[in-house]
């Protein structure tokens, strides 16, 4: 099974309610605290230049193949990351990527945007344009 890949806006910055951290960017400080909590290879974290949503920032997507996707909004910088990295262990153990709603932390519930389906595998592809 593939690893499934957390994807984090390097470039968000702090929202105006929260203090920064010296010279690093809001995302760079969710990254950073993400990567001490997902040590155990749950998942990928993959750090991007740009998620084309700053008015909204911090922002992150988690996805793997032939599991749904889920991005996320308005993470917390300071407070977001180990709710973030619990969902992602979550997710990675769960079918398909349906985490129950239940067992979504209220930050998790909160900052979800939008979960969207997954991509129909390549060899189904063929069949299904038949």
């Amino acid at each position: 099974m593939t690893q499934p890949t957390l994807f984090v806006c390097a470039l968000c910055k702090f929202p105006a309610a929260e203090a920064g951290a010296g010279d690093i960017s809001g995302g760079q400080h969710l990254i950073d605290q993400l990567a001490s909590q997902l040590e155990d290879d749950t998942v990928i974290l993959q750090p991007v230049r740009c998620m084309a949503a700053c008015d909204r920032a911090c922002n992150a997507a988690l996805s793997a193949p032939g599991k749904l996707t889920f991005i996320f909004n308005d993470l917390s910088p300071h407070q977001a990351a180990p709710d973030l990295a619990e969902f992602c262990r979550q997710y990675a153990a769960a079918d398909l990527g349906k985490v129950p709603y239940g067992l979504r932390s209220p930050a998790i519930k909160q900052a979800t945007a939008y979960v969207l389906p997954p991509l129909v595998a390549e060899s189904l592809e063929g069949a299904i344009a038949r």
